[in-house]
């Protein structure tokens, strides 16, 4: 039996990750690029067992490729240049309400592409978003500006204190004030 098909199986992983890797960030949806590979390849080399009755073969090939995912993302855990070649960085394309043409292009993606991201989030100015980010999964990620971001649980309560608070003052002052509170009980 030959061995030259764990090669060939490693060979064609490797050279799939780099493709898909070149391929950009706008194409992959939530998996990572290795993910959709091992997926996709597993796929392919049960329909080739399937039609080649070479099951034991399928089973090494199979185990490779799971073995190939999990070594390659221990790798990208200790390596971080590695990480930044097979699964990529999060790339700026808004600063402070302003979008940056050069990432755009890098991403080979257009101002329509990051607007409707953005109408997906519910963002319908551009100059609302302090920062945004295309992520390595393809997502994206973004702050608002601090005069459109929705207000925590934290902060409306601690406006409601202040604000009973201020109307129990108030409501104490107006009791000192009040002309009817001056008259003495008649009984």
């Amino acid at each position: 039996m030959s061995i030259t098909f764990i090669w060939e199986s490693i060979i064609l992983l490797f050279i799939s990750t780099i493709l898909l890797r070149i391929a950009g960030k706008k194409s992959v949806a939530q998996m990572s690029s290795l993910e959709i590979i091992i997926t996709l390849a597993i796929g392919t080399t049960m329909g080739h067992a399937i039609r080649e009755h070479t099951f034991w073969q399928v089973l090494v090939i199979l185990t490779i490729f799971v073995l190939y995912l999990i070594f390659v993302q221990f790798l990208q855990l200790k390596l971080n240049f590695l990480k930044r070649y097979l699964t990529g960085n999060t790339t700026v394309v808004i600063r402070n309400g302003q979008i940056i043409v050069d990432s755009l292009k890098k991403l080979r993606m257009t101002t329509d592409q990051l607007e409707m991201k953005l109408r997906q989030k519910g963002i319908a100015y551009i100059c609302d978003v302090k920062t945004a980010t295309i992520e390595s999964d393809g997502g994206l990620g973004y702050e608002l500006m601090e005069h459109i971001q929705p207000i925590t649980r934290k902060e409306f309560l601690q406006m409601n204190m202040e604000y009973r608070n201020d109307n129990l003052h108030s409501s104490e002052e107006n009791k000192q004030g009040n002309l009817f509170n001056k008259i003495p009980d008649i009984k």
